[in-house]
Protein backbone atom coordinates (compact mmCIF):
# COMPACT_ATOMS: atom_id res chain seq x y z
CA UNK A 1 0.00 0.00 0.00
CA UNK A 2 1.21 3.54 -0.65
CA UNK A 3 2.16 5.64 2.20
CA UNK A 4 -0.41 8.75 2.35
CA UNK A 5 2.19 11.14 3.10
CA UNK A 6 3.89 10.31 0.15
CA UNK A 7 1.10 10.07 -2.60
CA UNK A 8 2.40 13.53 -3.90
CA UNK A 9 5.84 12.44 -4.75
CA UNK A 10 4.39 9.08 -6.55
CA UNK A 11 2.35 11.22 -8.59
CA UNK A 12 5.31 13.33 -9.21
CA UNK A 13 7.25 10.52 -9.96
CA UNK A 14 7.71 9.68 -13.65
CA UNK A 15 7.84 6.24 -13.67
CA UNK A 16 5.10 3.84 -12.90
CA UNK A 17 3.27 3.65 -9.10
CA UNK A 18 4.26 0.08 -7.95
CA UNK A 19 1.25 -1.08 -5.48
CA UNK A 20 1.52 -4.69 -3.70
CA UNK A 21 -1.83 -6.51 -4.08
CA UNK A 22 -0.49 -9.95 -3.64
CA UNK A 23 -1.77 -9.86 -0.05
CA UNK A 24 -5.29 -9.68 -1.38
CA UNK A 25 -5.28 -12.53 -4.35
CA UNK A 26 -7.83 -14.78 -3.68
CA UNK A 27 -6.71 -18.64 -3.76
CA UNK A 28 -9.85 -19.95 -4.81
CA UNK A 29 -12.61 -19.30 -7.45
CA UNK A 30 -16.08 -17.74 -6.76
CA UNK A 31 -18.21 -20.87 -5.58
CA UNK A 32 -15.19 -22.71 -4.46
CA UNK A 33 -14.77 -21.28 -1.08
CA UNK A 34 -14.64 -23.91 1.55
CA UNK A 35 -18.15 -24.42 2.89
CA UNK A 36 -20.78 -26.53 4.02
CA UNK A 37 -24.67 -26.39 3.18
CA UNK A 38 -25.97 -29.41 5.26
CA UNK A 39 -29.05 -30.54 6.23
CA UNK A 40 -30.00 -33.01 8.78
CA UNK A 41 -33.32 -34.42 6.75
CA UNK A 42 -32.46 -34.23 2.73
CA UNK A 43 -29.10 -33.58 3.18
CA UNK A 44 -26.90 -30.86 1.22
CA UNK A 45 -23.29 -29.94 -0.06
CA UNK A 46 -19.58 -29.87 1.40
CA UNK A 47 -16.12 -27.47 -0.61
CA UNK A 48 -13.24 -28.71 0.67
CA UNK A 49 -10.10 -26.61 1.11
CA UNK A 50 -7.56 -26.58 -1.85
CA UNK A 51 -5.08 -28.50 -2.38
CA UNK A 52 -2.78 -29.85 -4.31
CA UNK A 53 -3.04 -31.97 -7.39
CA UNK A 54 -1.25 -34.87 -5.95
CA UNK A 55 -2.54 -34.40 -2.74
CA UNK A 56 -5.94 -34.92 -2.71
CA UNK A 57 -7.70 -36.25 0.48
CA UNK A 58 -10.61 -39.21 1.08
CA UNK A 59 -13.90 -37.63 0.95
CA UNK A 60 -14.38 -38.78 4.73
CA UNK A 61 -11.45 -36.60 5.79
CA UNK A 62 -13.04 -33.79 3.74
CA UNK A 63 -16.52 -34.67 5.79
CA UNK A 64 -13.85 -34.87 9.23
CA UNK A 65 -12.99 -31.03 8.32
CA UNK A 66 -16.59 -30.12 8.66
CA UNK A 67 -17.52 -32.39 11.65
CA UNK A 68 -19.70 -35.20 9.22
CA UNK A 69 -19.01 -38.63 10.32
CA UNK A 70 -18.25 -40.43 7.26
CA UNK A 71 -20.78 -43.03 8.64
CA UNK A 72 -23.71 -41.15 8.74
CA UNK A 73 -23.42 -39.49 5.38
CA UNK A 74 -23.32 -41.24 1.79
CA UNK A 75 -21.73 -39.19 -1.04
CA UNK A 76 -23.90 -39.05 -3.89
CA UNK A 77 -21.88 -36.96 -6.40
CA UNK A 78 -18.66 -35.10 -6.89
CA UNK A 79 -17.22 -32.08 -8.29
CA UNK A 80 -14.23 -31.28 -8.84
CA UNK A 81 -12.28 -27.97 -9.94
CA UNK A 82 -9.20 -27.30 -11.14
CA UNK A 83 -7.45 -23.73 -11.18
CA UNK A 84 -4.07 -21.95 -11.83
CA UNK A 85 -2.91 -19.57 -8.92
CA UNK A 86 -1.10 -15.92 -9.67
CA UNK A 87 2.20 -17.38 -8.63
CA UNK A 88 1.47 -20.17 -11.95
CA UNK A 89 1.06 -23.12 -9.77
CA UNK A 90 -2.49 -25.34 -9.74
CA UNK A 91 -5.09 -26.26 -6.79
CA UNK A 92 -7.92 -28.37 -6.47
CA UNK A 93 -11.14 -28.36 -4.52
CA UNK A 94 -14.13 -30.60 -4.31
CA UNK A 95 -17.88 -30.64 -3.84
CA UNK A 96 -19.47 -33.39 -2.12
CA UNK A 97 -23.00 -33.88 -2.04
CA UNK A 98 -24.16 -36.04 0.60
CA UNK A 99 -27.43 -37.90 2.15
CA UNK A 100 -28.02 -38.85 5.46
CA UNK A 101 -27.69 -42.84 5.07
CA UNK A 102 -31.13 -43.34 6.81
CA UNK A 103 -32.36 -41.39 3.93
CA UNK A 104 -30.77 -44.22 1.16
CA UNK A 105 -31.67 -46.71 3.40
CA UNK A 106 -35.85 -45.71 3.18
CA UNK A 107 -35.80 -44.18 -0.45
CA UNK A 108 -34.10 -46.61 -2.59
CA UNK A 109 -35.63 -49.62 -3.42
CA UNK A 110 -33.63 -52.78 -1.99
CA UNK A 111 -33.19 -55.07 -5.35
CA UNK A 112 -31.92 -57.98 -3.11
CA UNK A 113 -35.90 -57.79 -1.14
CA UNK A 114 -37.39 -57.07 -4.67
CA UNK A 115 -36.43 -60.23 -6.21
CA UNK A 116 -36.61 -62.68 -3.06
CA UNK A 117 -40.42 -61.12 -3.11
CA UNK A 118 -40.78 -62.07 -6.49
CA UNK A 119 -39.35 -65.23 -5.71
CA UNK A 120 -41.88 -66.20 -2.82
CA UNK A 121 -44.88 -65.43 -5.06
CA UNK A 122 -47.03 -68.60 -5.99
CA UNK A 123 -50.29 -68.32 -8.05
CA UNK A 124 -53.76 -68.51 -6.50
CA UNK A 125 -55.11 -72.22 -6.52
CA UNK A 126 -58.23 -71.16 -7.17
CA UNK A 127 -57.84 -68.26 -9.34
CA UNK A 128 -61.10 -69.21 -11.14
CA UNK A 129 -63.25 -68.25 -7.60
CA UNK A 130 -66.29 -66.36 -7.98
CA UNK A 131 -66.84 -62.59 -6.53
CA UNK A 132 -68.79 -63.03 -3.12
CA UNK A 133 -69.24 -59.19 -3.77
CA UNK A 134 -70.79 -58.97 -7.35
CA UNK A 135 -71.30 -54.95 -6.84
CA UNK A 136 -73.14 -53.92 -10.18
CA UNK A 137 -73.90 -55.70 -13.36
CA UNK A 138 -73.72 -52.77 -15.78
CA UNK A 139 -74.53 -53.10 -19.82
CA UNK A 140 -75.47 -49.76 -21.39
CA UNK A 141 -77.21 -49.48 -25.01
CA UNK A 142 -76.95 -46.13 -27.06
CA UNK A 143 -77.20 -45.36 -31.10
CA UNK A 144 -79.66 -48.06 -31.98
CA UNK A 145 -81.06 -45.30 -34.49
CA UNK A 146 -84.24 -47.81 -35.21
CA UNK A 147 -85.24 -46.49 -39.22
CA UNK A 148 -82.13 -46.31 -40.16
CA UNK A 149 -81.86 -47.91 -43.87
CA UNK A 150 -77.73 -47.75 -43.82
CA UNK A 151 -75.60 -51.50 -43.94
CA UNK A 152 -77.59 -54.12 -42.64
CA UNK A 153 -80.87 -52.21 -41.58
CA UNK A 154 -83.52 -51.74 -39.32
CA UNK A 155 -83.61 -55.32 -39.39
CA UNK A 156 -79.93 -56.11 -39.21
CA UNK A 157 -80.32 -53.54 -36.03
CA UNK A 158 -83.27 -55.66 -34.30
CA UNK A 159 -81.06 -59.08 -35.24
CA UNK A 160 -78.19 -57.74 -33.63
CA UNK A 161 -79.45 -56.24 -30.47
CA UNK A 162 -81.15 -59.74 -29.67
CA UNK A 163 -78.08 -61.27 -29.92
CA UNK A 164 -75.74 -59.09 -28.20
CA UNK A 165 -78.54 -58.98 -25.14
CA UNK A 166 -78.92 -63.02 -25.44
CA UNK A 167 -74.97 -62.82 -25.68
CA UNK A 168 -74.90 -60.67 -22.21
CA UNK A 169 -77.01 -62.47 -20.23
CA UNK A 170 -75.22 -65.37 -21.00
CA UNK A 171 -71.83 -63.73 -19.40
CA UNK A 172 -74.00 -62.70 -16.69
CA UNK A 173 -75.44 -66.32 -16.14
CA UNK A 174 -72.17 -67.90 -16.18
CA UNK A 175 -70.23 -65.13 -14.11
CA UNK A 176 -72.95 -66.30 -11.07
CA UNK A 177 -72.86 -69.51 -8.57
CA UNK A 178 -75.40 -71.53 -9.26
CA UNK A 179 -79.07 -70.56 -7.93
CA UNK A 180 -77.69 -67.09 -7.59
CA UNK A 181 -79.16 -64.13 -8.79
CA UNK A 182 -77.70 -60.44 -9.27
CA UNK A 183 -78.18 -58.05 -6.68
CA UNK A 184 -78.54 -54.84 -8.88
CA UNK A 185 -78.18 -54.52 -12.97
CA UNK A 186 -78.36 -51.45 -14.79
CA UNK A 187 -79.33 -51.33 -17.92
CA UNK A 188 -78.71 -47.30 -19.51
CA UNK A 189 -79.91 -46.17 -23.00
CA UNK A 190 -77.71 -43.68 -23.66
CA UNK A 191 -79.73 -41.64 -26.47
CA UNK A 192 -80.20 -42.16 -30.15
CA UNK A 193 -82.43 -45.04 -29.81
CA UNK A 194 -84.42 -43.95 -32.79
CA UNK A 195 -83.10 -42.67 -36.62
CA UNK A 196 -85.91 -39.79 -36.32
CA UNK A 197 -86.43 -37.06 -38.94
CA UNK A 198 -84.22 -34.59 -38.16
CA UNK A 199 -80.93 -35.69 -39.22
CA UNK A 200 -79.19 -33.62 -41.25
CA UNK A 201 -81.74 -30.48 -41.11
CA UNK A 202 -84.87 -33.19 -42.50
CA UNK A 203 -82.73 -34.11 -45.76
CA UNK A 204 -83.06 -37.65 -45.02
CA UNK A 205 -86.57 -38.14 -44.37
CA UNK A 206 -86.89 -39.73 -47.39
CA UNK A 207 -84.32 -42.26 -47.10
CA UNK A 208 -86.14 -43.63 -43.78
CA UNK A 209 -87.28 -46.88 -43.44
CA UNK A 210 -90.23 -46.45 -40.51
CA UNK A 211 -91.57 -43.24 -40.02
CA UNK A 212 -91.37 -41.87 -36.53
CA UNK A 213 -94.02 -43.38 -34.93
CA UNK A 214 -93.24 -47.10 -35.98
CA UNK A 215 -90.01 -46.37 -35.03
CA UNK A 216 -90.77 -45.93 -31.23
CA UNK A 217 -92.78 -49.03 -31.54
CA UNK A 218 -89.72 -50.85 -32.46
CA UNK A 219 -87.82 -49.25 -29.54
CA UNK A 220 -90.58 -50.07 -27.04
CA UNK A 221 -90.65 -53.88 -28.11
CA UNK A 222 -86.50 -54.04 -27.70
CA UNK A 223 -86.96 -52.46 -24.53
CA UNK A 224 -89.20 -54.83 -23.44
CA UNK A 225 -87.45 -57.87 -24.74
CA UNK A 226 -84.14 -56.86 -22.91
CA UNK A 227 -86.06 -56.74 -19.28
CA UNK A 228 -87.68 -60.07 -20.02
CA UNK A 229 -84.09 -61.39 -20.51
CA UNK A 230 -82.61 -60.02 -17.75
CA UNK A 231 -85.40 -60.63 -14.60
CA UNK A 232 -85.26 -64.17 -14.15
CA UNK A 233 -81.51 -62.92 -13.16
CA UNK A 234 -81.49 -59.57 -11.09
CA UNK A 235 -83.10 -59.12 -7.89
CA UNK A 236 -83.59 -55.38 -9.13
CA UNK A 237 -83.25 -53.43 -12.34
CA UNK A 238 -82.74 -49.75 -13.13
CA UNK A 239 -83.14 -48.26 -16.52
CA UNK A 240 -81.46 -44.93 -16.75
CA UNK A 241 -83.05 -43.45 -20.25
CA UNK A 242 -81.00 -40.20 -22.11
CA UNK A 243 -81.95 -38.14 -25.18
CA UNK A 244 -79.92 -38.02 -28.02
CA UNK A 245 -80.26 -35.10 -30.75
CA UNK A 246 -81.68 -37.84 -33.42
CA UNK A 247 -84.53 -38.67 -30.70
CA UNK A 248 -85.34 -35.00 -30.25
CA UNK A 249 -88.93 -34.54 -30.98
CA UNK A 250 -88.80 -31.11 -33.27
CA UNK A 251 -86.43 -29.05 -34.86
CA UNK A 252 -86.62 -25.56 -36.64
CA UNK A 253 -84.20 -24.58 -39.34
CA UNK A 254 -81.75 -28.13 -38.53
CA UNK A 255 -81.60 -26.58 -34.21
CA UNK A 256 -83.36 -27.95 -31.42
CA UNK A 257 -86.87 -26.26 -30.88
CA UNK A 258 -88.27 -27.47 -27.54
CA UNK A 259 -87.15 -28.62 -24.11
CA UNK A 260 -83.94 -30.85 -23.84
CA UNK A 261 -85.71 -33.71 -22.45
CA UNK A 262 -89.13 -33.49 -25.11
CA UNK A 263 -87.55 -36.74 -26.22
CA UNK A 264 -88.48 -39.87 -28.27
CA UNK A 265 -86.62 -41.90 -26.45
CA UNK A 266 -87.99 -40.51 -22.97
CA UNK A 267 -91.49 -41.04 -24.42
CA UNK A 268 -90.86 -44.61 -25.72
CA UNK A 269 -89.81 -45.60 -22.13
CA UNK A 270 -92.16 -44.28 -20.13
CA UNK A 271 -94.89 -45.97 -22.28
CA UNK A 272 -92.79 -49.28 -21.17
CA UNK A 273 -92.99 -47.67 -17.92
CA UNK A 274 -95.97 -47.61 -17.59
CA UNK A 275 -96.54 -51.27 -18.45
CA UNK A 276 -94.10 -52.29 -15.70
CA UNK A 277 -95.93 -50.85 -13.14
CA UNK A 278 -99.19 -52.39 -14.03
CA UNK A 279 -96.96 -55.75 -13.89
CA UNK A 280 -97.09 -57.42 -10.21
CA UNK A 281 -93.90 -59.49 -11.11
CA UNK A 282 -92.04 -56.34 -12.42
CA UNK A 283 -93.07 -53.46 -10.59
CA UNK A 284 -91.22 -53.75 -7.18
CA UNK A 285 -87.94 -54.04 -9.03
CA UNK A 286 -87.96 -52.82 -12.14
CA UNK A 287 -87.30 -48.85 -12.06
CA UNK A 288 -86.82 -45.65 -14.68
CA UNK A 289 -84.69 -43.08 -14.36
CA UNK A 290 -85.54 -39.79 -16.95
CA UNK A 291 -83.17 -36.75 -16.76
CA UNK A 292 -85.17 -33.41 -14.92
CA UNK A 293 -86.98 -31.05 -17.13
CA UNK A 294 -85.21 -29.29 -19.80
CA UNK A 295 -81.68 -31.19 -18.74
CA UNK A 296 -79.28 -34.19 -20.50
CA UNK A 297 -77.51 -35.87 -17.82
CA UNK A 298 -78.55 -38.35 -15.03
CA UNK A 299 -76.17 -38.64 -12.28
CA UNK A 300 -76.81 -42.03 -10.01
CA UNK A 301 -75.19 -44.36 -7.26
CA UNK A 302 -74.88 -47.62 -8.85
CA UNK A 303 -73.42 -49.61 -6.07
CA UNK A 304 -70.86 -46.86 -4.71
CA UNK A 305 -69.55 -45.78 -8.21
CA UNK A 306 -71.23 -42.29 -8.92
CA UNK A 307 -72.05 -42.74 -12.52
CA UNK A 308 -72.87 -39.94 -15.01
CA UNK A 309 -74.93 -40.45 -18.28
CA UNK A 310 -75.78 -38.30 -21.04
CA UNK A 311 -75.23 -38.20 -25.12
CA UNK A 312 -72.18 -37.23 -26.78
CA UNK A 313 -73.64 -34.35 -28.54
CA UNK A 314 -73.51 -32.23 -25.42
CA UNK A 315 -69.87 -32.47 -25.45
CA UNK A 316 -69.23 -33.19 -29.12
CA UNK A 317 -65.17 -34.21 -29.67
CA UNK A 318 -63.79 -33.25 -26.14
CA UNK A 319 -65.63 -35.21 -23.44
CA UNK A 320 -63.12 -35.00 -20.75
CA UNK A 321 -62.75 -31.01 -21.17
CA UNK A 322 -66.59 -30.80 -20.96
CA UNK A 323 -66.12 -33.24 -17.93
CA UNK A 324 -63.51 -31.34 -16.26
CA UNK A 325 -66.02 -27.91 -16.88
CA UNK A 326 -68.73 -29.75 -15.05
CA UNK A 327 -67.06 -30.14 -12.22
CA UNK A 328 -65.67 -26.53 -12.03
CA UNK A 329 -69.34 -25.57 -12.27
CA UNK A 330 -70.35 -28.10 -9.82
CA UNK A 331 -73.26 -29.62 -11.76
CA UNK A 332 -73.79 -33.29 -10.41
CA UNK A 333 -72.38 -34.92 -13.71
CA UNK A 334 -68.88 -32.93 -12.47
CA UNK A 335 -68.67 -35.31 -9.06
CA UNK A 336 -69.28 -39.00 -11.23
CA UNK A 337 -67.14 -41.32 -11.12
CA UNK A 338 -67.59 -43.21 -14.67
CA UNK A 339 -68.78 -40.93 -17.79
CA UNK A 340 -70.74 -43.52 -20.20
CA UNK A 341 -72.01 -41.72 -22.75
CA UNK A 342 -73.07 -43.21 -27.01
CA UNK A 343 -72.95 -40.78 -30.14
CA UNK A 344 -69.65 -41.32 -31.24
CA UNK A 345 -70.30 -44.78 -32.62
CA UNK A 346 -67.30 -46.26 -31.86
CA UNK A 347 -65.45 -47.68 -28.12
CA UNK A 348 -63.37 -45.55 -26.45
CA UNK A 349 -62.28 -45.78 -22.90
CA UNK A 350 -60.14 -43.47 -21.06
CA UNK A 351 -59.12 -42.41 -17.80
CA UNK A 352 -59.50 -38.95 -16.58
CA UNK A 353 -58.01 -36.90 -13.33
CA UNK A 354 -58.82 -38.09 -9.94
CA UNK A 355 -59.13 -42.35 -10.79
CA UNK A 356 -62.17 -41.58 -12.66
CA UNK A 357 -63.07 -43.43 -16.11
CA UNK A 358 -64.68 -41.87 -19.43
CA UNK A 359 -66.71 -44.26 -21.59
CA UNK A 360 -67.85 -43.60 -24.53
CA UNK A 361 -69.70 -47.16 -26.09
CA UNK A 362 -70.46 -48.56 -29.36
CA UNK A 363 -73.19 -48.18 -31.58
CA UNK A 364 -76.00 -50.86 -32.38
CA UNK A 365 -77.39 -49.76 -35.53
CA UNK A 366 -75.96 -51.20 -39.10
CA UNK A 367 -73.44 -48.42 -39.49
CA UNK A 368 -73.04 -45.04 -41.90
CA UNK A 369 -73.61 -44.46 -44.84
CA UNK A 370 -72.73 -40.72 -44.53
CA UNK A 371 -69.70 -40.95 -41.56
CA UNK A 372 -67.88 -43.69 -44.65
CA UNK A 373 -68.50 -41.48 -47.58
CA UNK A 374 -66.83 -38.29 -45.50
CA UNK A 375 -64.32 -40.20 -43.40
CA UNK A 376 -63.74 -43.60 -44.60
CA UNK A 377 -63.61 -45.11 -41.65
CA UNK A 378 -66.71 -47.41 -39.67
CA UNK A 379 -66.38 -49.57 -36.20
CA UNK A 380 -68.44 -52.35 -35.33
CA UNK A 381 -71.58 -52.06 -34.07
CA UNK A 382 -71.98 -54.20 -30.59
CA UNK A 383 -73.07 -54.34 -26.78
CA UNK A 384 -70.08 -53.89 -24.06
CA UNK A 385 -70.86 -54.95 -20.59
CA UNK A 386 -68.66 -54.51 -17.22
CA UNK A 387 -69.02 -54.68 -13.24
CA UNK A 388 -68.87 -51.63 -10.77
CA UNK A 389 -68.58 -51.40 -7.28
CA UNK A 390 -66.99 -48.79 -4.87
CA UNK A 391 -65.90 -46.27 -7.79
CA UNK A 392 -64.12 -48.55 -10.41
CA UNK A 393 -65.39 -50.54 -12.81
CA UNK A 394 -63.96 -54.21 -13.31
CA UNK A 395 -64.50 -56.80 -16.34
CA UNK A 396 -64.85 -54.59 -19.07
CA UNK A 397 -66.24 -56.87 -21.99
CA UNK A 398 -66.88 -55.39 -25.60
CA UNK A 399 -69.02 -58.50 -26.67
CA UNK A 400 -68.19 -59.12 -30.31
Amino acid sequence: MLAVGKLSDALASPGPIAVNVQAGRKTYPDGWQPRSDVDDTTGGFVVSKPFAPDAQPEHGAVLDEFGLSPAQWHVTSVRRSRWQKYDGDWLESVRISIVPAKAVRSDQADVESLTDMIGKWRPSKNPGAAHTDFGGFVAPSGDTQIGKPDGDGTEGTIARFLSEVDRTVTRLRNELPKKVIAPDVTLPWLGDCIEGVNSQGGRLTMRLELTPTEQVRVFRRLLWAQIRAFAPLAERILIPVLPGNHDQAHRVGDQMATFHDDSWAIDGASAVMDGVLENPDLAGRVRFVFPGHDELCVTLDVNGTTMGMTHGHVFGRDPLKWWSEQSAGRQPVGDADVLLAAHSHHLRVQDHGGNRLFMQIPALDGGSTWFRHRRGAAAPSRMVSFWTEGGRVRGLDPVL
